[in-house]
């Protein structure tokens, strides 16, 4: 008989629903569902932002939680009311019914709970330390004290904890006392059915060397920099553009950025675009970006999704040399790293990209070789198991 999974998720802005705004945890829901799924596990949702009107979820949800500090406010106590509700809608709907649970981590919201205080192993699923970057990362939180200390007690309370990056890992066992061995490394990873670059026709959008970056607009990715380094190798004549598809808070600033560097005739914000195009319009790349800046806390502790969504689609990466691209990226071979926030040395990967662009579609070759063999979502989920099985023994799973 296979064995039955709820999959839990609190927070109205992650849905599975193709216009959902947070394309990232959309990603990672799906990736996973179908992982468990690909090793015969009867799964069984109850993904609060699938539940809730599409404005929840949409494109501006986001921007919408950081318009003031009484709007902000007054969110902060519906996800704290919709925290308490849901979890006994989740334990109604699907108590009896599952061998284990998943959760994807929500700020200010915890379900999984009252499954382990009835027997039902509870594994809890963390991306980020979202206190802190709801609050300091995007000013989209003000009860911050009480979503540290409720993140942090289901860090403590759930049986196993997946986690995406060992920087993350260390930060919550330096910091916040999380036991070691109940944590299992988890990275993002790619539907390789989906993001396959054998089923799409590539949306290019100018004919010379395009640079492409997909995901939020955040200070954290670093556009600032590739705007400024593009800048300044196109004044030494060298036909290199840039192509952004995606939306967040520094959209504005950039596009306006571009405009005074005077390189906007070569730098299109395509905005945020449904899901089913993303693939499109990777193809119309020669390479990725991802550079990733230092969180303000001083450190980087992300699984970038697009470096693993660049690769599946045959692309090499220029990528700030942290933890997932280190251990993800062969150099000179699939990708290339520079230091993060270091302007020269990524001015140096795009002039090393640029000379061996008639190389890149091999390094793309070899990029999704790669994925396919070590990245997809089928192989995260089997490592999972693999160390839940450990943490808990297997007569328990």
């Amino acid at each position: 008989m296979n064995k039955i999974l709820g999959f839990l998720s609190a927070a109205p802005r992650i849905s599975t629903h193709p216009d959902a705004e947070m394309s990232g945890p959309r990603s990672r829901v799906l990736g996973l569902i179908k992982g468990f799924n690909s090793l015969n596990w009867e799964v069984k949702p109850f993904i609060v932002g699938d539940r809730v009107s599409r404005k929840w979820s949409a494109k501006g949800s986001g921007e919408a939680i950081s318009t003031g500090f009484f709007k902000t406010l007054a969110i902060d106590l519906v996800r704290l009311g919709l925290g308490v509700v849901n979890t006994w809608r989740s334990w109604q709907e699907l108590g009896k019914k599952v061998d284990c649970v998943y959760e994807y981590a929500a700020t200010l919201q915890c379900l999984g709970w009252i499954f382990k205080r009835h027997g039902i192993p509870w594994i809890l699923q963390t991306e980020a330390l979202l206190f802190y970057e709801a609050k300091v990362e995007r000013k989209a939180l003000v009860l911050d004290s009480i979503a540290k200390w409720l993140e942090i007690w289901s860090y403590r309370e759930c049986d196993v904890l997946a986690c995406v990056s060992e920087t993350l890992k260390e930060i919550l066992v330096s910091d916040f006392n999380i036991p070691p061995e109940k944590i299992v490394l988890v990275p993002n990873g790619v539907d390789t059915d989906f993001i396959n670059p054998n089923q799409y026709q590539a949306k290019r959008i100018f004919p010379g060397f395009t640079v492409g970056f997909i995901g939020s607009l955040y200070k954290w990715a670093g556009l600032d920099l590739l705007l400024e380094a593009l800048s300044e190798l196109r004044a030494e004549n060298l036909d290199l553009s840039l192509v952004v598809v995606g939306d967040g808070s520094m959209k504005a600033t950039w596009e306006s950025y571009a405009q005074e560097l005077g390189i906007s005739d070569n730098v299109v914000f395509v905005g945020q675009v449904p899901w089913s195009e993303i693939p499109q319009y990777i193809s119309g790349f020669d390479i990725g970006y991802s550079g990733q800046m230092q969180l303000q806390m001083g450190k980087m502790y992300l699984s970038p999704m697009k470096l693993y969504e660049y690769m599946g689609m045959g692309k090499p990466v220029i990528a700030s040399a942290f933890e997932d691209a280190q251990r993800l990226i062969c150099e000179d071979k699939t990708g290339f790293l520079f230091r993060s926030g270091d302007k020269e040395d990524l001015k140096r990967c795009l002039l090393k990209a640029y000379s061996k662009r008639d190389m890149l579609p091999e390094m793309g070759h070899m990029a999704r070789k790669e994925i396919e063999a070590n990245h997809s979502w089928n192989a995260r989920v089997q490592v999972l198991l693999q160390g839940v099985e450990q943490i808990l023994g297997k007569e328990k799973l």
